[in-house]
């Protein structure tokens, strides 16, 4: 600690504490202490990836969901994903070779600041305020597990060199505690938390990947997505089997999440957020709560996880949710409504405008869903229906 400067000191003492607190979210807590100890009011977290075996080196995740950021609007976090990623000057794999294992690099370390205003991704880094940059790389062995971006504006400072000594000092201290907080939430020990607590419960619960694919359903999840399905596909009629290339048990699952995420989107909070959301279907109200975090595996991948738990107002699930009619179409529940009402094939033919034989079709097609031949069986099996429902 003797190299940073005198005026640093007992903020880095401060920050030092405070880091090694626990926290749920250590990316945005540590991003959120660098602006609070030593004013860095712009920054972002990036996690890395690695091809399997780390072979082609470090990169930075390119899911914007990835991201972690602090004091920046989403519009320039979607440009840079978008357009100036690949136009990046501090890609690790690009960086020259005497600037590779330094833990703090300056955007004057890597070119000329006269070459960077003209560069693609200085133009752009200007055009949203951001003229200056340090990038903190922490490590864990040869590899590169995150860099931190802090971004100052051209009416700040630029780095120097006593902001270099205090930036290696922090980011030595972050290192140590993002590892730390990487094998705590590991992703073999969040799965056994899993199935120790979710497995028994009942409460739906979900594992996504950072692609919002379904890896795991606990069957109460499942029995709620069925629920779901049937309520969407036979109001909504949008959602089609065929479309769905993941592990057939999570099909409907899948779907589920699909509807959710874009939910969530249309309602403003720009994908899936930390948060719950409220949706009302056949099985009752039923309230979905989101949840994410950041997880490294045995290869050093880094990886974000969704994790969605779902509640369902009635608590129980409708003793009725296999039976038949949840099957039929909406034409076919009409025409099996006026059945149940005592009118004739003719007289439903006039009131769907639709021709005698098309009424004969779905009839036909109803009779083979209840395993039926005739018209007094099909109304047998479903008056229990209708005394529970009070009616179609």
């Amino acid at each position: 600690m003797s190299n940073i400067p005198e005026q640093w000191r007992e903020a880095a003492l401060s920050f030092a504490l405070d880091v090694a607190q626990e926290g749920e979210n250590f990316p945005k807590k540590v991003l959120a202490l660098l602006d609070k100890h030593f004013g860095f009011r712009r920054s972002i977290f990036f996690p890395h990836s690695y091809s399997l075996a780390g072979l082609c080196g470090a990169k930075r995740s390119a899911a914007l969901s990835n991201y972690i950021t602090y004091g920046i609007s989403y519009g320039p976090m979607y440009d840079y994903k978008d357009h100036v990623y690949k136009d990046d000057i501090f890609h690790y794999s690009r960086l020259p070779a005497h600037l590779k294992r330094k833990r703090v690099i300056f955007t004057e370390d890597v070119m000329p600041y006269s070459e960077f205003e003209k560069s693609p991704f200085g133009v752009h880094m200007m055009a949203v305020d951001m003229g200056y940059q340090a990038c903190l790389y922490l490590y864990s062995g040869e590899r590169v597990i995150a860099s931190i971006a802090l971004l100052r504006s051209q009416q700040e400072s630029h780095f120097n060199e006593n902001d270099r000594a205090l930036l290696d000092y922090v980011s030595h201290l972050i290192e140590v505690n993002y590892q730390s907080f990487l094998n705590q939430s590991g992703e073999a020990k969040f799965l056994d938390s899993f199935h120790l607590f979710f497995q028994d419960m009942k409460m739906g619960a979900i594992i996504l990947n950072q692609d919002l694919t379904v890896v795991q359903a606990n069957p109460m999840a499942r029995e709620v997505s069925h629920i779901f399905w049937e309520h969407f596909r036979n109001n909504q009629n949008h959602f089609l089997r065929s479309n769905y290339q993941g592990e057939e048990q999570y099909r409907e699952v899948q779907t589920m999440v699909n509807e959710i995420s874009e939910k969530l989107t249309a309602s403003g909070s720009g994908g899936l957020g930390n948060g719950s959301l409220t949706l009302s279907s056949v099985g009752g109200e039923i309230t979905f709560y989101h949840t994410s975090f950041l997880s490294i595996n045995a290869t050093g991948a880094i990886q974000t996880w969704h994790i969605l738990a779902l509640t369902n107002k009635a608590k129980e699930l409708p003793q009725n949710i296999g039976h038949p009619y949840n099957s039929l179409t909406q034409q076919e529940r009409r025409i099996a409504y006026f059945l149940a009402s005592g009118m004739k094939n003719e007289h439903i033919a006039e009131e769907l405008h639709i021709s005698i034989y098309t009424v004969r079709t779905h009839i036909a097609n109803i009779y083979k869903k209840f395993e039926v031949g005739n018209k007094i069986d099909l109304l047998m099996s479903l008056q229990p229906y209708l005394q529970e429902k009070g009616g179609l």
